[in-house]
């Protein structure tokens, strides 16, 4: 069989983000474990690949159209760039005779989609969530109007042009069947996983002590819920502070951001009586995020909605006691190992965190977190996808 992966992913900034760590993950246990389908890329040659390592570039086709360099879509029409997307794609599959196109990240709005012209060819996608569509109303009032029509349209292609859907979660599967009518065509679960280097530290050593913050790998998008969050480790400290433990603990964010929405924050968190107990990490890379993790009192998690939630499993493989919301996807995730709560209740919120931060944090409390998270790995992902893949080939 010959599998034509969709390269754009490579070119956006998402390369660094959740999707980014799915793509290179998955991409590189497929070519570990699979030698005997072609593997092909659609993408410009250029220092990007280097997102891959030498021995999976070595065993990818590259397939290099002009039309595949998206970094430069701004300079166009976008309507023209995406039609030439697709037929550069459409194309190349003819010619090289693929028999399965995968885009391994569809719906983020700098990416095309591309359309099926010929029907020879198994079109599959993965799907993280329907956050724009189960949050419309909210996303409606920070998004431009031509991104979400342009979202609907690819919904609208997705339901009409492809055979094959990856989830990352049963819960992401059962948002996307409720809403487009796909409910007979194949779909699979391919749940996400926590990289190797997610672990306790000093591992297996049992004389680390956690520092005095509460980890929160947050952000500004409105489904991270930041503000409530802030409120509720106000809560927290005005109903605990006398605990001194609890007194000199601080929130610690972990997310891009700018000046000014930083210390708008900040403020924020002043008035409601946390000066001096609020800090924003910035960006930080894989190894310094895994640091925090290791170093952290416990994880806090109360995003409104996720795909996945990743971060609920590096937090755990990290031996960390999480608390986190009990919406969406996260109760898959952390199954009976993390503590929940209402993301929309400040009171419940306080009470769960202070709970978590209660849990045990000793050797054996660490390894029974981290070996949880061992039940999801890339290599399980990559065979699933690979699974899926045969499957559908022998059906058809």
């Amino acid at each position: 069989m010959k599998i034509l992966i969709d390269g754009q992913t490579l070119l956006t900034p998402d390369i660094n983000r959740g999707i980014g760590t799915y793509f290179k993950n998955t991409v590189e246990h497929l070519l570990e474990n699979d030698f005997t389908n072609d593997f092909y890329i659609n993408t410009p040659h250029g220092a990007h690949l280097k997102s891959l390592s030498p021995w999976a570039r070595e065993k990818l086709c590259v397939v290099d159209n002009w039309a595949y360099d998206i970094r430069a879509s701004h300079e166009r029409p976008l309507q023209s760039v995406a039609k030439a997307y697709s037929d550069a794609l459409n194309n190349d599959i003819e010619k090289r005779g693929i028999n399965l196109y995968w885009s391994p990240n569809a719906l983020m709005d700098n990416v095309f989609l591309a359309s099926r012209q010929q029907s020879a060819c198994c079109f599959a996608v993965t799907i993280y969530d329907l956050i724009i569509s189960v949050m419309e109303k909210t996303y409606a009032k920070h998004l431009p109007p031509a991104a979400m029509s342009r979202y609907k349209d690819k919904l609208r292609r997705l339901e009409r042009d492809y055979d094959l859907f990856l989830h990352i979660s049963r819960h992401t599967q059962s948002d996307f069947t409720d809403a487009l009518s796909v409910k007979d065509k194949k779909h699979v679960v391919t749940p996400l996983a926590a990289g190797s280097a997610f672990r306790p530290y000093p591992f297996p050593s049992v004389t680390h002590n956690a520092s005095d913050y509460v980890l929160y790998p947050g952000g500004f998008d409105p489904r991270k819920n930041m503000n409530r969050a802030v409120e509720a480790f106000a809560r927290l400290q005005a109903r605990y502070g006398v605990d001194e433990r609890i007194s000199a603990t601080q929130l610690w964010i972990v997310c891009s951001s700018d000046n000014a929405a930083a210390s708008g924050m900040l403020n924020y968190a002043e008035g409601l009586g946390l000066s001096g107990k609020l800090k924003f990490t910035g960006f930080v890379d894989d190894a310094a995020l895994v640091a925090l993790y290791q170093k952290a009192r416990c994880l806090f998690f109360p995003s409104l909605y996720e795909g996945f939630g990743l971060p609920l499993l590096e937090g755990l493989a990290c031996g960390l006691p999480v608390a986190s919301s009990n919406t969406s996807s996260l109760p898959e995730v952390g199954g009976d190992v993390a503590t929940y709560f209402d993301p929309y209740n400040l009171d419940e919120m306080a009470e769960r965190l202070y709970q978590t931060l209660q849990a045990p944090m000793d050797y054996q409390s660490r390894l029974e977190r981290y070996e949880y998270s061992k039940k999801f790995s890339w290599q399980k992902t990559a065979l699933l996808t690979l699974e899926a893949f045969a499957d559908f080939a022998k059906g058809n």
